[in-house]
């Protein structure tokens, strides 16, 4: 009795186990280049927001170009995206230490391009990275 009781108990336990576990939604690497006034932008940041609700995917922007791979790329579907610049930050702190007269403009993005943006991607079911670009006025 006490051997069918703990065979029956570690099936139990067994099964727990064998479920399917939920990963979140399936995602895709993107990539591409972010330009502003046909300049591409220096630092910055892009974000990648699932509509109508999803977790959000970003990326760092540098020298232009942005790879989002964290946790398995960007989620399937219809996102809105925002594109910030990073101007101010490290930059402005190294040229009053050391200017440099040669260094090339720091460019600011409007903010029509962040958190009221009206720019978007669909992001598709692939193998490969998707490239998404964003060429701003």
């Amino acid at each position: 009795m006490n051997r069918l009781r703990f065979l029956l108990i570690l099936s139990v336990c067994m099964l727990n186990g064998c479920g399917g576990t939920d990963d979140g939604p399936a995602r895709r690497f993107v990539t591409g280049k972010v330009l502003y006034q046909n300049q591409p932008v220096e630092n910055g940041m892009i974000r990648f927001i699932p509509q109508p609700s999803g977790p959000v995917a970003s990326a760092r922007i540098i020298d232009g170009t942005y790879r989002v791979e964290n946790k398995g790329g960007v989620p399937l579907g219809e996102h809105r995206v925002e594109i910030t610049s990073t101007a101010g930050g490290t930059e402005l702190v190294e040229a009053e230490v050391m200017p440099d007269k040669n260094a090339a403009p720091v460019i600011e993005i409007p903010e029509k391009y962040n958190t009221n943006s009206g720019l978007t991607a669909d992001i598709e079911a692939g193998e490969s990275a998707q490239k998404v670009d964003f060429s701003l006025d």
